[in-house]
C-alpha cells in the first residue's frame, strides 16, 4: 500500500513485521537518551498541531544548552496517514508552510540532535515520560445546523485514549491539546484512563491535564507554540504541578505567561469560546457586505478607517469569501452537543450555531452572484477559481469554503476549473484536478478569487488579458486587486 503526500512523495506503507523491527531501533536510542537525562515526549498525531508541537519540544534546551527531550511523533499506518511519518523521518515537515523555522527545526532535530523521531508503533506509549494528545475529534456533519442532529466523532478519539491507557507508564503525564467538548478531560478521557489503568493493576492517580493549541500554520507557525500566550489547567494537583513544569519548558512563559484556570471544564470552555467569538464577528460582517454591495461602498476601505480607532475595534472583520479551516467551522459545534451529551442540559447556543450557519454558506452568495451576471446560462462557461486552501499561502484544505462554492457550482450544473499555486492534491476532493499554474486556461468566462495567495498580489492586467475573454467577468471576494489594478480591467473592457 501507498501512502502520497500532498507534494506527490510517495511512501511505502509498512507491514507490522517492519513497524516492530524499526521500533526497536527507536528503544535503543531512547535509552540513550535516557542516559543523557533527556525525558521522552510521545506526541498522538502529526497533523499540523502535533508537527509543530513536536518540533519545538524537541528543540527546547536544559540551561547546559543540551537538549531536554526525546521526542517521538505516533501516527497511524495508513494510507492517508503514513507519509507524516515518512516525511518526518526524512527530516522534514509533513505541513507545508511558509515558516522556514518549522522546517530547520525539524531538519536540526532529526540530523543534528538525533532526538526526533515517528512511528507507527503503539509501543511508544510505554516508554513515554509525557503522552501528548494531537488527535483530531472531528463533528462529522458541519454542513448541519440543527442541534439534535450535530454528530462528534467521539468513538474513534476515545478509542485512542483507550490505547494510551493500556500502555502508559503508571508516573507518565498526558496532556490533551485536541479541542474537545467542554467536559471531555473529566467526564471521558479520565475514566478511559483509570479504567484501563486498573486492569493492569495501577492504582495510582493518573496525570492528566489539558492545554489547548493556538498554532498557526502561516508564517509564524513554529513561534504560535514556542512564544505565544498558553491557557491550562488539570484534574487534581499533581497533575497540575506536572504539566506547568512541562509547559514551562516548551513556552516561552517568561514573555507569554502561562494562565491557569480552576478546572477542565474552565480550559475547554476556553478555547471553543474563543474560536466561536471569532466566527460570530465573521458572520457579522458578512450581512454588513451584503448591504455595502448594495448600495455600492467599499467595504474593506470603511474596515481599514474604522480600524484606525485603536483598542476597541482591533479585532473587526473584513469581508471574505467564506470561512475554513479546522476550528472556525466546528467548535462552537462541540459546546452545544457537550451540553446535551455530557451536562444533559437544554440550553441552546442559538446565536453561536447560527453563525456557523451563516459562514458556511458565504461562499454560495459569490456563487449567486456570478449566476445572476450570467442570467443563469451557467452550464456553458468556462469558469476559473483562484484559491483551494482556506488560508493564504498555505496548502490547507480543510473544510476550505472553496469546497462549498465548488459542490454548489456542480449541483447547478457549472464546470468550475481550480487553481491553486499550493494545493498538489485535494483530499476532500482527491477526483477534481488542481491546476498549479495559469499556463492551460484561455477564453474563460469568469474569474474568481476566493483565497489571497501572494502569487495572485503580483498579477498584472498582461495575467488577465492572457486568460480572460473579452469582456469576462471578474469576481474579488479577498481584496486581491488592488485599485490601481481594478481600474485597468475596468478600462479593458472586463466586468
Amino acid at each position: 500500500m501507498i501512502s502520497i503526500a500532498p507534494d506527490g512523495t510517495q511512501y511505502q506503507v509498512l507491514t507490522d513485521f517492519e513497524i516492530d523491527s524499526s521500533f526497536q531501533e527507536i528503544l535503543t536510542a531512547t535509552k540513550n537518551a535516557k542516559l543523557h537525562s533527556q525525558e521522552i515526549v510521545v506526541v498522538q498525531g502529526l497533523g499540523f498541531v502535533g508537527t509543530a508541537l513536536a518540533s519545538v519540544v524537541a528543540n527546547c534546551t536544559n540551561d547546559d544548552g543540551k537538549q531536554s527531550y526525546f521526542v517521538i511523533g505516533v501516527d497511524l499506518n495508513t494510507e492517508n496517514s503514513y507519509w507524516k511519518i515518512g516525511k518526518i523521518l526524512e527530516g522534514k515537515s509533513p505541513i507545508g508552510s511558509p515558516d522556514p523555522q518549522i522546517n530547520s527545526a525539524i531538519h536540526n532535530a532529526v540530523y543534528v540532535n538525533k532526538n526526533l523521531t515517528a512511528t507507527a508503533s503503539l509501543s511508544a506509549y510505554e516508554i513515554a515520560d509525557v503522552i501528548v494528545v494531537d488527535i483530531p475529534l472531528d463533528v462529522k456533519n458541519i454542513d448541519n445546523f440543527k442541534k439534535e442532529d450535530i454528530q462528534i466523532n467521539i468513538d474513534s478519539f476515545s478509542d485512542s485514549i483507550r490505547t494510551i491507557g493500556k500502555r502508559m507508564m503508571p508516573d507518565a503525564l498526558v496532556l490533551i491539546e485536541t479541542t474537545v467538548p467542554v467536559g471531555t478531560t473529566k467526564k471521558i478521557v479520565l475514566p478511559i484512563l483509570e479504567e484501563e489503568r486498573r486492569k493492569r493493576g495501577i492504582t495510582s492517580e493518573v496525570l492528566l491535564a489539558h492545554s489547548y493549541e493556538r498554532v498557526m500554520p502561516g508564517p509564524n507557525y513554529f513561534d504560535s507554540i514556542r512564544n505565544f500566550w498558553r491557557v491550562m489547567s488539570a484534574v487534581n494537583d499533581n497533575s497540575k504541578v506536572a504539566a506547568e513544569k512541562f509547559l514551562n519548558k516548551i513556552i516561552n512563559t517568561e514573555k507569554y505567561p502561562l494562565t491557569k484556570l480552576e478546572d477542565t471544564y474552565s480550559s475547554e470552555l476556553a478555547k471553543i469560546l474563543e474560536n466561536s467569538y471569532r466566527a460570530m464577528n465573521i458572520a457579522f460582517m458578512y450581512e454588513w457586505t451584503l448591504m455595502a454591495e448594495n448600495i455600492g461602498v467599499n467595504l474593506f476601505a470603511v474596515v481599514e478607517a474604522i480600524k484606525m480607532r485603536k483598542g476597541t475595534h482591533d479585532n473587526i472583520r473584513y469581508p471574505g469569501f467564506g470561512v475554513g479551516g479546522y476550528c472556525l467551522t466546528k467548535d462552537s459545534f462541540l459546546a452545544q452537543w457537550s451540553l446535551e451529551n455530557l451536562f444533559h442540559s437544554q440550553i441552546e447556543l442559538s446565536m453561536t450555531v447560527a453563525a456557523l450557519r451563516i459562514n458556511y454558506n458565504m461562499p454560495l452568495h459569490v456563487l449567486d452572484m456570478m449566476s445572476e451576471y450570467f442570467q443563469n446560462n451557467t452550464n456553458i462557461l468556462r469558469v476559473l477559481l483562484c484559491g483551494i486552501s482556506y488560508l493564504p499561502n498555505l496548502s490547507d484544505t480543510r473544510n476550505s469554503p472553496s469546497q462549498v462554492f465548488v459542490e454548489g457550482a456542480i449541483q447547478k450544473g457549472i464546470k468550475i476549473n481550480l487553481h491553486d499555486p499550493h494545493v498538489h492534491k485535494w483530499f476532500e476532493k482527491p477526483d477534481l484536478e488542481i491546476n498549479n499554474t495559469l499556463d492551460k486556461f484561455s477564453d474563460l468566462d469568469c474569474m474568481i478569487f476566493a483565497v489571497g495567495h501572494q502569487e495572485y498580489l503580483r498579477y498584472e492586467i498582461k495575467t488577465f488579458r492572457k486568460v480572460l475573454k473579452p469582456g469576462a467577468l471578474v469576481i474579488d471576494a479577498q481584496n486581491v486587486l488592488n485599485d490601481k489594478l481594478a481600474i485597468d480591467l475596468h478600462n479593458a473592457g472586463y466586468k
